[in-house]
């Protein structure tokens, strides 16, 4: 009876993990992606390109582990009404295991012009998860829909950017005691960066993000993407604090390739898991990433 009792406790305690992992490493998962995809920490981003970009992203954490969690994302956006309204969508799906997670946002977003060709843009994103939660309360897994709601304004000129973002202001779930079951992570972010033109064919884009969640230090990234003829970008991030479950320094490497005026390739490297709660558990932390970018009526060349 007494090993009963213990398998019992031990099963559900593992529900609890799993679940729960599986559950925060929700939306964090694209916080990490938004040098090459910015729509994923802020709406108002949506439509700045003014013209239609789709992006595929397929994820891997800790190689050498069986039954590693594997994530697919999609984001897309353009512009309409002559580039005013920014339209934009993000769609997740994030395995661990035999739980998944899946999440789907939709952004809209208005853009004023300003002097000297620069925009303004104000934006909102609405959607849902569908998380898998243990109850303890109830004993019983069930996938539970979550709202999730964020606001952003973005600046754009030829000579610098910048952007202020709250990415994500639901995303909570209690039990019948109102305790907490999934509690996501809300970070205010401030971005900016600046274009660097170095001779006739390489652009230099150094930028920083710094993000705050409250009861915890600052966050802050550090950096530097490069532009070869508009054919090969280069990128180096150092982040201290990263917005995830837990606090994390990690580096993040990434290479673009521009194979035609339509398709782009890229390759993102993590040292470390930023977004996992468990991560630390595991020797092999790194995370390793792919992008497939489409974009078939590209205007002009977007970094």
């Amino acid at each position: 009876m007494r090993f009963i009792y213990s398998f019992s406790l031990l099963l559900a305690g593992s529900l609890v993990l799993l679940t729960t992992q599986a559950a925060q490493a929700q939306k964090e998962v694209l916080y990490s992606q938004y040098l090459l995809n910015p729509l994923s920490i802020n709406p108002a981003y949506a439509g700045s390109r003014e013209s239609f970009q789709l992006s595929a992203f397929l994820r891997r954490k800790w190689i050498s582990v069986r039954y590693a969690p594997v994530t697919q994302s999609v984001s897309a956006d353009g512009a309409i009404a002559n580039g005013r309204i920014g339209l934009g969508f993000q769609a997740l799906n994030d395995r661990m295991g035999l739980f998944a997670t899946t999440g789907v946002y939709g952004s809209v977003a208005y853009r004023i012009n300003l002097p000297a060709l620069a925009k303004l843009s104000f934006g909102f994103q609405g959607g849902v998860s569908i998380l898998p939660i243990f109850d303890v309360t109830t004993a019983a897994s069930i996938n539970k829909a979550v709202a999730s709601l964020g606001v952003g304004v973005y600046y754009q000129s030829d000579r610098f950017f910048a952007g202020v973002s709250a990415p994500e202001l639901g995303g909570q779930v209690t039990d019948i005691t109102g305790r907490y079951l999934y509690k996501s992570v809300r970070p205010i972010m401030f971005q900016a960066g600046v274009p660097i033109e170095v001779g006739e064919s390489t652009v230099l884009i150094p930028s920083v993000l710094v993000s705050k969640i409250a009861d915890r230090p600052l966050g802050v990234d550090i950096n530097l993407r490069a532009w070869f003829n508009e054919e090969v970008g280069l990128g180096l991030s150092y982040r201290q604090n990263s917005p995830g479950q837990i606090q994390t320094n990690y580096l993040q490497a990434f290479i673009e390739y521009q194979l035609t005026k339509a398709i782009r390739l890229g390759y993102i490297f993590n040292s470390q898991t930023p977004e996992s709660p468990n991560a630390m558990q595991y020797d092999q932390k790194s995370v390793h990433e792919i992008m497939l970018r489409f974009s078939p009526n590209g205007l002009k060349f977007a970094y």
